[in-house]
């Protein structure tokens, strides 16, 4: 079957839902703790404190609280889902294997930052600009992190060499 934008956009919609799947299979699990709880919410709170001492934020289930603010990290808000749209685009893309890994290497990185960021970024917002809160909580913060990615991503793809069976059908 000759590669397609149809086929790899079919790919990447089977493997986008099997990963959301995969993971809300997961709920409530050590396995979904670990990542939300340790891998995110953690260091986002050591990172604030160690940026700003005065916040004193504690991690009480997956809420970030201070004395100012009371961030509860809902699923979803977490920055999971951007990491599964980034891992099903580029197990979608036709590239070799080694450069399938570089990009999911890079972009894991990419997306744990802009995940991290992102909820420091709520947290001060909702301590020091309550009144911004709704716009940069519902439209700003949600959408910069994905057009991020979807910038590296096209980035990446433009950058990776074709399979060698694409290499003739694409001169032709």
């Amino acid at each position: 079957m000759p590669r397609t934008p149809a086929r790899f956009a079919l790919k990447f919609v089977i493997g986008f839902a099997l990963l959301v799947a995969a993971f809300e299979a997961s709920r409530g699990s050590v396995f979904e703790r670990f990542v939300v709880e340790d891998v995110i919410l953690t260091p986002t709170v050591l990172l604030i404190n160690s940026m700003t001492p005065s916040e004193q934020v504690t991690l009480v289930g997956r809420s970030l609280k201070s004395d100012g603010a009371n961030l509860h990290v809902t699923r979803g808000c977490e920055g999971i889902e951007m990491f599964l749209l980034l891992i099903a685009a580029i197990i979608a893309f036709p590239v070799t294997f080694g450069r399938r890994i570089q990009g999911l290497i890079y972009g894991a990185v990419l997306a744990y930052v802009l995940s991290i960021s992102r909820l420091m970024t709520l947290h001060y917002v909702l301590r020091y600009s309550p009144r911004s809160w709704e716009m940069l909580h519902g439209l700003v913060l949600p959408l910069v992190p994905i057009v991020l990615m979807a910038l590296f991503f096209l980035s990446w793809a433009s950058l990776s060499p074709l399979p060698n069976e694409l290499r003739g059908a694409r001169a032709a």
